[in-house]
């Protein structure tokens, strides 16, 4: 053992940070604590609780996730935002560059913005949205059950939307934004429904029918996975000819769902399947 730890209460979910600076302890109370990797020195904690209710004491967290958001300066950005840095005089970008290197520990603090958020998951049937840059609450997440089961939510590959297994039989299916459009309400063979509640702004479908129905475990599979399994398929689109051009979120079309009874099951987006349809049309251009 090189280094170690003695956190306050059980450790009930683990996870690094997507820049291995951290290494993080969810308890069994609601807490997040945060630990410097490297010699495992406490540096925060987070409280993922509500501030009055029931569950005003916290309850035990389940399961920990990463959404990574593109910054200003990547590729797919249109128009360049000039950072602090280079908005400064020689002689202010040399003191902004010391500062940064010696109480920030990275000279590149200043020219950069994080954007890594963190979604954590509990035992009081709610998911948390947290930014890294401050530690603050975004947003919560909530209308499935999770009240004593190791169920964790998971992040699509885009990032866009989050799903997560209930113990009511339901998988739920949110929006990270929900101010941007959200998944259709269909899925094969599946009717999606949704809730009115803003605070509930949820889809879901029915995904165990056994007799302790209990989603366990939901996955987003992979946008190459989904391409190569859906638009390769000449059994199933025979006229797929120029399929690149399908305009769909690929990295939530398909879920795998895990339930109690341990029957594993492949949702396809419906939607996803009409819109490589329409493109198989010569209406959508593909047959030209």
């Amino acid at each position: 053992v090189k280094d170690w730890a003695q956190a306050p209460e059980v450790i009930t979910s683990t996870r690094f940070t997507p820049d291995g600076k951290y290494a993080l302890a969810g308890l069994l109370r609601g807490q997040v604590y945060l630990y410097e990797a490297d010699g495992l020195k406490y540096y925060t904690q987070i409280a993922c609780r509500n501030r009055s209710g029931k569950n005003r004491k916290g309850k035990k967290v389940t399961g920990i996730s990463f959404l990574r958001e593109v910054d200003d300066k990547s590729e797919h950005s249109e128009e360049h935002h000039p950072s602090l840095t280079e908005r400064l005089s020689e002689t202010g970008r040399s003191v902004a560059n010391l500062v940064a290197t010696k109480v920030l520990g990275n000279p590149e603090a200043l020219s950069t913005r994080r954007t890594d958020r963190m979604l954590v998951s509990t035992n009081d049937s709610r998911v948390r949205l947290y930014g890294l840059n401050d530690f603050c609450m975004i947003r919560k997440y909530k209308g499935h059950t999770n009240n004593s089961m190791q169920i964790r939510a998971r992040v699509s590959e885009s990032g866009s939307h989050i799903a997560c297994g209930s113990e009511s039989g339901h998988c739920f299916i949110w929006d990270v934004d929900p101010n941007k459009n959200r998944l259709k309400k269909n899925m094969i063979n599946k009717q999606i429904q949704s809730t009115k509640d803003k605070s509930k702004s949820t889809d879901y479908f029915e995904a165990s029918k056994a007799s302790l129905p209990i989603v366990t475990d939901t996955l987003f599979f992979p946008t190459k996975t989904v391409r190569e399994s859906l638009l390769t398929s000449k059994e199933v689109f025979p006229l797929s000819l120029g399929m690149d051009r399908i305009d769909d979120d690929f990295s939530s079309a398909a879920i795998l769902t895990l339930d109690y009874d341990g029957t594993i099951r492949v949702f396809i987006r419906k939607t996803c399947i009409d819109n490589i349809l329409e493109a198989c049309t010569p209406r959508g251009g593909t047959m030209a």
